[in-house]
């Protein structure tokens, strides 16, 4: 019963730690111009490294698969706040 167990609780955890991987096809990314983006316009790489996407601008959600902050900000608690 014990080993039985333990392999559930294996499939289980194995199955919730492949749920966070990136699922790419660049042919789904939406053509993207710094114009188009918020803040000083900047374009990044997303988490995935799959699709061009607008950094995150002052007070966005922000880290892992929230994006990246554009420059001058930095990523604290979650959020896009100034370098001081």
């Amino acid at each position: 019963m014990t080993r039985w167990l333990a392999m559930v609780t294996l499939v289980v955890v194995a199955g919730a730690v492949r749920g966070w991987d990136c699922v790419c096809n660049p042919r789904e990314c939406e053509a993207l111009e710094p114009s188009g983006c918020p803040g000083l316009g900047i374009v990044v790489w997303d988490p995935c490294r799959c699709c061009k996407v607008c950094a995150r601008t002052l007070g966005e959600d922000c880290g892992g698969f929230s994006g990246t902050c554009e420059p001058g900000l930095r990523c604290y608690e979650g959020s896009c706040t100034p370098i001081t």
